[in-house]
């Protein structure tokens, strides 16, 4: 029984011991402010894009090709073979937008209320973006169809 006992403790230890050393190696992600606002889908469905603003003064445009109106948590990888359900671009102060590599998660999108989620995008140069955003409804208005 004490054999039992011991080896339950010792597992004990070193699994909160190996849960302290692995959390307290990673970075917290960064929380980006960002906008959301209605948008429409390339056949004039209903979608939403949310912008985050670089500070380099670039942008992260993440649009999601559904109604904002999704109550469990999602997360979408891009590119999207199919075209159905979205594109993510990282927009430059010039030239040509880029298209994006990586997963873009949403905990709920609800119109009105902030949109929170987090990503992990790559462009074709193999710039890495991570972080989270939390994003506010702008006004932007968009009629589909």
């Amino acid at each position: 029984m004490r054999v039992l006992i011991t080896a339950s403790l010792f597992i004990l230890v070193s699994g909160v011991t190996l849960q302290a050393c692995l959390s307290g190696t990673q970075e917290p992600l960064q929380i980006f402010p960002a906008t959301v606002n209605r948008d429409c889908a390339p056949w004039d469905g209903s979608a939403f894009t949310v912008s985050i603003p670089m500070s380099d003064g670039a942008i992260i445009d993440i649009s999601i090709y559904q109604s904002p109106d999704i109550s469990l948590p999602v997360t979408f990888s891009f590119p999207d073979e199919t075209m159905r359900d979205g594109k993510a671009l990282l927009l430059l102060p010039a030239g040509l937008p880029e298209q994006l590599t990586g997963k873009v998660w949403f905990q709920r999108v609800e119109q009105g209320k902030p949109v929170e989620g987090w990503f992990s995008l790559t462009s074709k140069r193999g710039e890495r973006f991570k972080g989270n955003f939390k994003a506010e409804w702008g006004d932007q208005m968009a009629f589909c169809g």
